[in-house]
């Protein structure tokens, strides 16, 4: 999520791979074939990359999708904070526009879930499953407060001045044992917009979806790190007992699972997508 800039794409670290291409200002890839669609949405301060080795795992079966949200990786960025009503018509429009068949399966991390549970709520017969990685769908007073102070913080002293920080708490050191994996999504990590990020940040804080949760009748895995520090297993547990068909499993991991066990998740998805699908491959319009 992000927005509030130019209007204008971001240099992005170097990578051995293409650009992706581009449509309605948005990044995206799309791999894989199959009668399912997986819409793979990324965290706050990641990126499409953030995926990268969790989508070989699924699109030998489903067409997958990955796509930097506006403001965020290669995307173009607003004039105007984005709102989660645009970041959501953002989805439907890219999906629609590619000609992907519905109904889709969404699996989204962290503040990534936003988008997915907004989606959902607005398009509950568009959507086949929802697999939310440590999801965000709230903010209480202590977490807006620091949400509020990191946007600050990176407005007066851009991504660098809350890297460390930031990524102690979300991929700490006992979590980097590939150095590369790490260094490769730190760099990513500082690319980021500022402003973008800030209001990020912001829409994140002013954010709750909690009444969304129980209205939903959709599938949902809750995936909990067992080493993530911002959202115990304990609170997403009890988060996944909300949904009216909700699921719950741990994973070797901190925060950023699609990036520290890619794999475990890979198979997560592919397991739950799997037995939740409703295969009607109709293209629909936004």
């Amino acid at each position: 999520m992000g927005g509030g800039g130019r209007g204008l794409r971001r240099a992005r670290p170097m990578t051995s791979m293409p650009a992706p291409p581009m449509l309605h200002g948005l990044a995206y890839r799309v791999s894989g074939t199959g009668s399912r669609t997986i819409v793979l949405i990324h965290e706050l301060g990641g990126s499409l990359e953030s995926f990268d080795a969790v989508a070989p795992g699924l699109d030998t079966a489903a067409h997958v999708l990955r796509y930097d949200q506006r403001g965020a990786g290669r995307s173009e960025t607003p004039p105007r904070p984005a709102t989660l009503d645009q970041h959501v018509a953002d989805l439907g429009r890219l999906v629609a526009d590619l000609g992907l068949p519905h109904p889709l399966n969404l699996v989204a991390a962290a503040a990534g879930a936003l988008i997915a549970l907004g989606y959902a709520g607005r398009h509950p017969d568009r959507v086949a499953s929802l697999v939310l990685l440590a999801p965000a769908v709230s903010a209480d007073d202590a977490r807006r407060a620091y949400l509020e102070a990191r946007a600050e913080a990176c407005l007066e002293g851009g991504m660098a001045a809350i890297a460390e920080a930031t990524l102690d708490r979300s991929f700490p050191a006992a979590l980097r044992p590939d150095i590369q994996r790490f260094a490769s999504y730190r760099e990513r990590f500082i690319a980021n917009d500022p402003v973008s990020y800030a209001a990020a940040n912001r829409l994140l804080a002013a954010t709750d979806l909690a009444t969304v949760i129980g209205a939903l009748a959709i599938p949902c895995l809750v995936l909990a790190g067992t080493m993530d520090p911002l959202r115990p297993a304990e609170d997403l547990r009890a988060l996944a007992a909300r949904f009216r068909d909700g699921h719950f499993a741990e994973v070797a991991s901190g925060h950023l699972m699609a990036v520290q066990a890619p794999g475990a998740v890979a198979r997560h998805v592919e397991d739950f997508t799997t037995a939740h699908s409703r295969l009607a491959p109709v293209a629909l319009h936004p």
